[in-house]
């Protein structure tokens, strides 16, 4: 069974609950008694591989070569 992140609408308390994918429970604040909304979760990302970092991206360009070659 999937976690699913709830978030009050009025306290903005957040509360994850456990159940099934079809189900659709009402679920209460324990802070305030309010409604509580089903909200998107936090997903971690880690980029792999190259491209990823300043010195994988940059153009290697000597000045000494541009200089040598205008004269």
């Amino acid at each position: 069974m999937p976690m699913y992140r709830y978030i009050c609408t009025r306290c903005g308390t957040e509360k994850v609950e456990l159940h099934g994918i079809n189900d659709n429970p009402e679920i209460i604040c324990d802070v305030c008694g309010n409604g509580m909304e089903r909200a998107i979760g936090r997903v971690g990302i880690v980029f792999k591989g190259s491209g990823f970092y300043i010195t994988d991206s940059k153009k290697s360009t000597s000045k000494k070569s541009d200089n040598s070659s205008n004269k």
